[in-house]
């Protein structure tokens, strides 16, 4: 069955893949920014022949994009003690361009257009040992070719969407398990995945529970932040700091109302609101918004700080701030689950604070894991939000109380990345 999938796919799916993403970059400038970086995946290639083929084992990590980036690097920083060559492609442009990678061990591409001819000359180009794919992303071709050249393929940080309802239709249910048939070994994020892939799949993939990477990442993240340099402590001193993460038009059309409210109960609040995309324009628009709609609510960017007079809402026009000032708050939101999906909600709650955030879109299960730990707090609509951010406000016990159960959700959380690679490294050896 898999090989009559392997004509289908290459006969009918990939002309159709790449006529639909031809359509689609004359619209949308990520896709054809994606056509425009492939073009060169080989002449890449060649010009790092010496790296590729200097005598060390190689190793591909594929990402889909930037978060399943973040979630990499614990691992392949393991790696790197072993002396592997790690190469890590990419899907998306935003994961090529915002993957800040210095390292001269690692490599980075972006994975080629899954047509056979390009994924054969790809592989046998890098030769890899392992291909290890971060969560999902999966490619027929990329995967055929790495079977019969009898790589090691690997899936880290597998979760089993139970909402995912193409299991049950038979024929993509077919297609799908001819491509997971040929992963050597699944690493689940817990039992339940562990279990459902099992149930699945029986048995066609060595399948184990080892835990999240993000997890290990967002610990090793905070090592690095110097509170000092977020923001000068003389602004904040006294203040109860509430950080707006991610934040878009969705999310600030719920809170903005709230926090002038309580402003006239909590002179000491401070807000901090960092947009998802802080461009000139929406910068703009938000302080419109401001002037023209909250009289309690005085704002200043983040960059004219210098000149800053009391004022109670400070707007974040750069990026790279955010978990600084997440470092600094009292209470947070994550913004996005009204929108486009939650940004990372791990993120705030290593620092021990009560975490709000909507998950009307839903893209991960973050979400549920801070609700089951009772650290996250769900925000539907403007009443229930003033509701229980006042009692935060307010209650110092329950703040407290709260912001404590956030350190459960990562008790046990690190060497999970140790533990992938010492059991690939193992079962390598044992072929």
């Amino acid at each position: 069955m898999c090989k009559f999938w392997l004509y289908v796919y290459n006969i009918i799916s990939i002309p159709l893949i790449w006529f639909a993403f031809k359509f689609l970059s004359l619209f949308n400038s990520k896709v054809r920014e994606g056509f425009s970086g492939r073009k060169n995946v080989f002449s890449d290639l060649e010009n790092n022949k010496s790296f590729l083929r200097n005598g060390n084992n190689n190793i591909i990590i594929h990402c889909s994009s930037l978060g399943e980036y973040q979630q990499a690097i614990p691992i392949y920083q393991e790696l790197l003690k072993h002396n592997y060559n790690i190469i890590i492609t990419f899907f998306s442009p935003s994961g090529y361009k915002n993957s800040k990678i210095t390292d001269k061990r690692i490599f980075k591409t972006y994975l080629p257009f899954d047509s056979y001819k390009n994924v054969k000359k790809f592989l046998e180009f890098v030769s890899p040992e392992i291909i290890i794919m971060m969560r999902y992303d999966l490619w027929y071709n990329f995967l055929y070719r790495a079977k019969r050249m009898n790589i090691m393929t690997a899936i880290a940080n597998a979760r089993f969407d139970t909402k995912d309802r193409t299991w049950k239709i038979p024929l993509v249910s077919s297609f799908k398990k001819c491509m997971f048939k040929m992963i050597d070994v699944l690493f689940a994020i817990d039992e339940d995945d562990e279990y459902n892939f099992k149930k699945v799949l029986l048995n066609n993939s060595e399948i184990f529970k080892v835990g999240d990477s993000k997890f290990e990442r967002v610990l090793q993240s905070v090592k690095t932040i110097k509170k000092d340099d977020v923001i000068d402590s003389s602004i904040i001193s006294g203040k109860k700091v509430f950080v707006i993460g991610s934040s878009w038009k969705e999310d600030e059309e719920i809170l903005l109302p709230v926090i002038d409210k309580i402003q006239q109960y909590e002179p000491d609040l401070l807000t901090v609101l960092v947009p998802h995309e802080p461009k000139e324009t929406k910068l703009v628009l938000i302080e419109k918004n401001i002037k023209q709609n909250y009289e309690n609510l005085k704002a200043i960017r983040y960059s004219s700080l210098n000149k800053y007079s009391g004022e109670n809402i400070i707007i974040v026009d750069c990026i790279g701030k955010l978990l600084g000032f997440y470092s600094i708050s009292y209470v947070s939101y994550v913004g996005g689950g009204f929108k486009s999906g939650l940004h990372n909600i791990l993120e705030p709650a290593i620092f021990n604070i009560p975490v709000f955030f909507a998950n009307e879109v839903k893209n991960s299960d973050e979400d549920e894991v801070l609700l089951k730990y009772g650290c996250g707090i769900l925000v539907s609509n403007q009443n229930q939000f003033y509701k229980d951010f006042r009692k935060i406000l307010t209650d110092k016990k329950l703040h407290d109380e709260i912001g404590s159960k956030s350190k459960q959700v990562f008790d046990d959380k690190l060497g999970i990345a140790k533990k992938i690679v010492n059991h690939l490294l193992e079962l390598k050896d044992s072929k």
